[in-house]
């Protein structure tokens, strides 16, 4: 109940159709490149943190408050 926001919606789908309509964009990366990014920056961010703790540093989840 404590993180429960009402406003939360369970399905969300981009169209980018009003994009390309009124300026011309038009996506230049498909969704596995985007994938393969979203997932090796989070890759080398575990890494990092790992490295981190090994040496003796501390380290803060940036997802806790």
């Amino acid at each position: 109940p404590a993180y429960f926001r009402p406003t939360e919606v369970d399905l969300l789908i981009g169209d980018p159709t009003k994009a390309k309509k009124k300026l011309g964009w038009e996506a230049t990366t498909s969704l596995n490149e985007l994938i393969n990014e979203m997932m090796n920056s989070d890759l080398k961010l575990m890494m990092k943190e790992q490295f981190l703790l090994k040496n003796g540093f501390k380290t803060f989840n940036s997802f806790e408050e």
